[in-house]
């Protein structure tokens, strides 16, 4: 296996060029994959300030998350287009721990501190939710179980800046986190606090997708999904089921999609 290529150009480098791009995608996956860890595990960290660094890493980044989509489309889709853009494009890489990025673009989920008690999930996992969902351009989202902010900003990109995604994490760390991640995101609010007992701030939204396991559905949930809105969840107990809940004519009704593992609820409620 040949070494990781070293910057397109000398110092500093020019990116986001042509002559990069063609680089890039002489490249093959795994040499991608080399190129990210060679950046990630450069002596002093991710400085970024070092804006050459930070274009680099989001550039080759960008160019592993390729793969992916590849593979996403091929094992789980069809997809809408828009969704599989979003993980495209979305820099999944400044989600995740420093020590993790190099693992950044595979489709797996990786902890967010040292309990394993938060997570952020795997890509396939929210396109599979956000594509129950039928989430689109102009669609507003209530997210529960911010992390550090990837499902929204995924949410984000894929609504479009006219709408809004409210996202809650009951994590002070992980909350703060994400209100530095998603600074650029202005249809982004992140809302601390316990996402099973306050559905106040979720002004109607008929979208509403859940990032962690739970054992049966909140009624006040319920009660605040709009009419013709929909509701997915990780459900159960024990062995977990991505769960659609829609209201139709007052009613809740409820389709299964197949067993999943998410992290559990950590509210008191």
């Amino acid at each position: 296996m040949p070494p990781p290529p070293e910057s397109p150009v000398a110092s500093p480098p020019v990116l986001f060029t042509v002559e990069f791009r063609r680089k890039m995608a002489g490249l093959s996956p795994r040499q991608r994959q080399d190129w990210l860890a060679s950046i990630a595990s450069r002596p002093g960290g991710i400085d970024p300030t070092d804006t050459p660094r930070v274009q680099e890493l989001r550039e080759v980044a960008r160019g592993c998350r390729l793969a992916l989509v590849e593979s996403l489309a091929v094992r789980l889709g069809p997809f809408d287009e828009g969704h599989l853009k979003a993980v495209l494009e979305v820099p999944r890489e400044r989600f995740v721990r420093e020590e993790d990025i190099e693992h950044s673009a595979a489709d797996t989920p990786l902890p967010l501190d040292s309990t394993g008690l938060a997570t952020i999930s795997a890509p396939h996992a929210y396109l599979l939710s956000f594509r129950l969902l039928g989430l689109g351009p102009g669609d507003s989202l209530v997210e529960l179980g911010t992390g550090t902010g990837y499902g929204a900003a995924l949410a984000s990109f894929i609504v479009g800046p006219s709408a809004k995604v409210v996202t809650f994490e009951i994590d002070p760390a992980l909350a703060a986190r994400a209100r530095q991640t998603l600074a650029d995101e202005p249809n982004v609010t992140v809302i601390e606090g316990d996402a099973v007992a306050n559905s106040d701030p979720w002004g109607g939204a008929a979208r509403v997708v859940v990032t962690f396991a739970i054992d049966s559905w909140p009624g006040r949930w319920l009660d605040a999904l709009p009419e013709g809105g929909r509701l997915v969840a990780p459900l159960g107990a024990g062995d977990q089921r991505l769960v659609l809940a829609e209201k139709r004519g007052g009613r809740i009704l409820e389709t299964d999609h197949g067993a999943v593992r998410y992290v559990r609820n950590r509210s008191a409620r």
